[in-house]
């Protein structure tokens, strides 16, 4: 039976990366931001989890906090990586693409300024998902799958397992500022997306897939009415690519 751990990378769930456990190996979901790597082998340590018995890296989408050490992690547990095509440019270029990014909120605007100018190692992903394939995750010993799921990014991604979890990243928070510090069941959107119109399809199909438990990248898990609150709350009527 797989199951998610979480692995948080700031106190409380402000920024996460996840553990799924196989049957034989294991895969680490995020590498959290530049430097990330030495507190992820700790955690993984914690867990009872040799880095030997990680199989892949999933990198979930282009913003640094998710693919800040992937190049280290790459280079200590030598294991693929695994991300879409959409986002590739990010990655090789060491830069999340902040081009198309719309805030939530006017005081924002800090925080991506911030983003604009950090960078890290750049990395080549070694598995590339074109368009809206999915990805059996089978071979590395997980009943489940990695399907698109764009509007945070043009190449966001999210695990659905078959044991009713889901690893959706970015798409929603909760909490109060990054998420995780209080307030955990407070629904709320993350600081920007790329295409609110996506973000709401990708909902959709999240929603029509069997999936109870959903963790965030920051805050969270939160439970199936939870992200169909969010979804009435913030997505079901939008029609424009602007937030309501």
């Amino acid at each position: 039976m797989n199951s998610v751990i979480p692995i948080s990378i700031w106190s409380r769930g402000m920024i996460n990366c996840f553990l799924i456990k196989g049957t034989e190996k294991h895969i680490l979901v995020d590498t959290g931001i530049p430097n990330s790597e030495n507190k992820i082998i700790a955690q993984l340590n914690k867990q009872g989890v040799n880095k030997k018995d990680i199989g892949l890296i999933i990198v979930t989408h282009a913003h640094i906090d998710h693919f800040g050490s992937a190049y280290k992690l790459k280079q200590l547990l030598q294991v693929p990586i695994l991300a879409h095509q959409l986002d590739v440019e990010s990655y090789i270029t060491g830069k999340a693409d902040i081009s198309t990014m719309k805030l939530n909120k006017p005081q924002w605007w800090l925080f991506k300024q911030i983003i604009k100018n950090q960078s890290t190692e750049p990395f080549q992903p070694d598995i590339l998902i074109n368009g809206d394939a999915e990805y059996n995750l089978k071979e590395w010993g997980t009943n489940g799958k990695i399907i698109h799921t764009p509007g945070h990014t043009p190449g966001s991604l999210s695990i659905i397992l078959e044991n009713g979890e889901a690893i959706i990243m970015d798409m929603m928070a909760s909490g109060i500022l990054l998420g995780g510090v209080m307030f955990h069941k407070r629904i709320k959107h993350p600081p920007f997306h790329d295409n609110i119109i996506e973000l709401k399809n990708s909902f959709e199909k999240v929603l029509s897939l069997k999936a109870e438990v959903f963790y965030l990248g920051h805050g969270g898990p939160v439970n199936k009415s939870q992200i169909i609150r969010y979804y009435n709350k913030y997505l079901k009527n939008i029609n424009n690519t602007s937030y309501v």
